[in-house]
């Protein structure tokens, strides 16, 4: 598979993390027919098609919300994939909608956009290119930006420092950082993440740990390198939320 990340451009650069495109080649590999879904503070938005050719048949659209459950959907045989990774606090930005209403969603775009989805779907179809595709999302989701939508600023702040210390952090000492109660703090954080701070907190470590294994020697390094007590803990961990040992994660994506 051919994996590329590209990068929003500035005006969303804080509500999408990237685009992301998966290209397999049809001469070398079976067609794709389960999609697999792990545990990820990420919602992400999939466009799947047929190949990577002009004016590829859009064969489904779909949008996972952030999730801590592994799990596997079967879909029509695709070979090309472009999906949008937007932070969990983007549901409320662009769609005006807590993020607790996505969590461990996994619907099909028409579902959630109705009649936006058929058009950006139709435009996605009959696009020319990767690029172009791109561009349709872009003025789409920056459109997004310019209707009503709700914010918490401190709890932005919050979820950054938790992103900034990869998930390593003590939940009361955070919730006093901002002047709150654990109870106001849990409140208010779920609205933008979905889920919990101390969950949340695993799932960020968890997505540390994935970013980091090619810097890791092996699963204890990786294991210690995150901030996990041992490579027990850290395996048990990985199984919970991919539903696979490391080792079996490592060898499907690799397929």
């Amino acid at each position: 598979m051919i994996y590329e990340i590209i990068q929003p451009c500035d005006l969303l650069k804080d509500y999408i993390s990237h685009f992301w495109v998966g290209t397999w080649d049809i001469n070398a590999h079976n067609t794709n027919s389960t999609h697999y879904i792990i545990a990820s503070s990420f919602t992400e938005i999939t466009f799947a098609f047929k190949d990577n050719k002009k004016h590829s048949e859009l064969l489904f659209t779909s949008i996972q919300g952030q999730t801590n459950e592994p799990n596997q959907y079967s879909v029509d045989k695709f070979y090309h994939l472009l999906g949008v990774s937007f932070y969990s606090h983007t549901l409320p930005y662009l769609f005006n909608i807590p993020a607790t209403e996505l969590n461990n969603e996994y619907l099909s775009l028409d579902t959630f956009l109705g009649q936006d989805a058929r058009i950006l779907n139709e435009k996605m179809g009959f696009a020319n290119s990767t690029k172009q595709r791109i561009q349709i999302l872009t003025e789409y989701f920056v459109n997004q930006l310019t209707k009503q939508h709700f914010e918490d600023k401190l709890i932005l702040n919050a979820i950054d420092e938790i992103k900034k210390r990869k998930g390593d952090t003590k939940i009361l000492e955070i919730a006093s950082d901002f002047g709150l109660s654990q109870k106001q703090f849990n409140r208010r954080f779920k609205v933008f993440t979905g889920f919990n701070p101390k969950l949340y907190s695993r799932i960020i470590r968890f997505e540390s740990a994935i970013r980091n294994y090619q810097k890791a020697q092996n699963l204890t390094d990786l294991a210690y390198l995150n901030n996990y007590y041992d490579q027990a803990h850290f395996i048990h961990e990985f199984k919970s939320f991919t539903g696979f040992s490391p080792k079996d994660f490592w060898k499907l994506s690799e397929e």
